[in-house]
């Protein structure tokens, strides 16, 4: 059990905070409304706004752990030097998008400090909550960069992603 808790990233803390959070508010949300007779508007808002950001902090994860959704059934075939040649392509090719994302994510949120939009209900600025684009992409860039040093450090092929752990 130690051992499993120990194991886990950032990220995956972070994620599991998270979505216990959109769990208890939502429950909170029913139980109130539906049992008690009342209800807060809040309550959804920021229930929303933590799924979100758990949501992307599960991207990280899942670059971590190799384990984004690619087509590799064909990169099986390849002999494993060209496999982790295609695979830091591939990976290149999405760190670039993610360099973009994180360009344009941080302008966009530099833009909305400067001209704030605030949340009806918590009359916080929206920028906060968006954050979360340009952050998680620089995490899950950090990671897909850890994955390709780690790829060609240990000789790492393709992973199955439909196999667990």
């Amino acid at each position: 059990m130690l051992t499993m808790i120990r194991g886990r990233s950032p990220e995956e803390w972070l994620g599991v905070l998270l979505m216990t959070l959109v769990l208890v508010l939502l429950s909170m949300q029913v139980i109130g409304r539906y049992v008690l007779g009342w209800s807060f508007a809040w309550i959804e808002e920021v229930s929303r706004f933590a799924f979100v950001w758990a949501v992307y902090f599960g991207f990280a994860v899942a670059a971590e752990k190799d384990r984004h959704i690619r087509v590799s059934v064909q990169i099986a075939f390849l002999p494993p030097r060209a496999q982790k040649i295609l695979l830091t392509v591939a990976d290149l090719i999405w760190l670039g998008f993610n360099a973009l994302v994180i360009w344009f994510g941080t302008i966009y949120i530099a833009d909305m400090f400067e001209f704030p939009m605030v949340s009806q209900t918590t009359g916080i600025n929206i920028a906060w909550v968006q954050m979360i684009v340009p952050l998680g992409f620089l995490l899950l860039s950090f990671r897909v960069i850890q994955v390709m040093i780690r790829r060609w450090k240990n000789d790492e092929g393709v992973i199955d992603t439909r196999m667990d752990e």
